[in-house]
């Protein structure tokens, strides 16, 4: 492989929550990036150093790769000019995805340079691994197929990228060493293991995460129907106690990855009469108990909500269970005034407000996402609930 072209990496789906840290970390790492994705509104805006979404760090490293040369197109031909491409936008068990992704999958294999190496970053299947073997121009131009699972906590991206292994999972040893060579080269530490094993691994990790956390919240929802306070519960079991150490605070499971692929884990897998198939009824059932709860406590019926992102301090809305929180309780009859300012108006269908304006309006706080900006917010002589333990 020319060390030159070795260089050149062409980002698909480079715009986005995945595409464009990375993007960035690569040109920074010395790669030459041409970040390709359809949208061109965020494009623009990234061309002029203008975020679409928060990132820690990723200002600056956005500025300096664009100093250094990052392109931005929305052609997806302009992979021809890379040898390695980089797909970073994945399925779900949604049959729209899935059509979304062969199509998307389609184009690239039209238009990749042969011997090229191709490799997938998001969740996948190996149903999507052996479409794409079977592939025409997959064949015809020999193509490299390795699946290297992204694993990135969403705001932590540039504390990780560098420091987690990165799984290269492939099925001939020569495309393993060319894909292990390529992030070696990034100074990344990497694990090698088969495509099987790295779909697994990748849908495994996140689908456990997900019943840690449900885990939790199934406690929370015993406590509450026996009458019993599980904050209490929760510092009596903990206090010098280092074997609950891990315990997972109860709270909404959500955000654009673990819902997600545990329902493509569950689907892939065939997996059936299992916990794992319970665990959305418990994370339902833990947004009716805050409901309930509410109630109980805001007697008028009215409240400020402070927090509607899927984690504190993003403005990640997908998959809030903030949201479906807010969706339940004015389904039950509350007034609520949503505030968020880390979200702008136009990723939500109803209207948010601003603390200062409304915080005369009610003295009942549902802090529903503890951003770190609220911790700042004087609740003096309010009536206060938190959702997360």
């Amino acid at each position: 492989m020319n060390k030159e072209r070795y260089k050149k990496v062409s980002v698909v789906g480079g715009a986005g929550h995945i595409g464009l840290p990375l993007s960035c970390f690569l040109q920074n790492k010395g790669c030459q990036v041409v970040v390709i994705d359809n949208n061109l509104e965020s494009l623009n805006l990234i061309k002029n150093n203008v975020l679409t979404f928060y990132e820690k760090g990723l200002e600056k490293s956005l500025k300096n790769a664009l100093r250094k040369g990052m392109k931005l197109s929305d052609d997806i031909k302009e992979i021809v000019n890379t040898e390695i491409v980089i797909v970073t936008i994945g399925t779900s068990s949604n049959q729209v995805h899935i059509d979304l992704f062969e199509r998307l999958i389609n184009d690239v294999l039209e238009n990749i340079s042969s011997q090229s190496l191709l490799i997938l970053r998001s969740t996948i299947t190996m149903n999507d691994i052996n479409n794409i073997k079977n592939n025409s121009n997959f064949i015809k131009k020999n193509i490299n197929l390795a699946y290297c699972p992204e694993r990135i906590a969403e705001g932590e991206a540039f504390e990780e990228l560098g420091k987690l292994p990165q799984i290269v999972g492939a099925s001939e040893n020569d495309v393993q060493e060319k894909a292990t060579k390529f992030f070696q080269k990034l100074k990344v530490p990497t694990i090698s293991t088969s495509i099987e094993n790295a779909i697994f691994t990748k849908l495994f990790t996140n689908a456990y995460r997900h019943a840690n956390f449900s885990l939790a919240n199934e406690f929370y929802n015993i406590a509450v129907e026996n009458k019993i306070d599980f904050e209490d519960i929760r510092k009596l079991s903990t206090t010098d106690y280092p074997r609950l150490n891990n315990l997972p605070s109860t709270g909404y499971v959500g955000g654009p990855c673990l819902p997600k692929d545990l329902e493509t884990f569950v689907k892939s897998y065939n997996v059936n009469n299992s916990l794992l198939n319970h665990l959305e009824r418990v994370n339902d059932k833990f947004l009716d108990n805050i409901v309930d709860k509410c109630q109980e406590i805001f007697k008028e019926k009215k409240l400020i909500q402070l927090g509607l992102s899927f984690k504190i301090n993003s403005d990640d809305t997908r998959g809030s269970g903030s949201i479906e929180l807010y969706k339940k309780l004015k389904k039950s009859g509350f007034e609520i005034y949503p505030v968020d300012p880390h979200i702008g108006q136009e990723s939500l269908d109803f209207e948010l407000f601003n603390f200062q304006d409304i915080s005369n309006k009610t003295d009942n706080i549902l802090i529903s996402v503890h951003h770190d900006k609220f911790k700042q917010l004087n609740f003096e002589n309010k009536k206060v609930l938190y959702v997360e333990i």
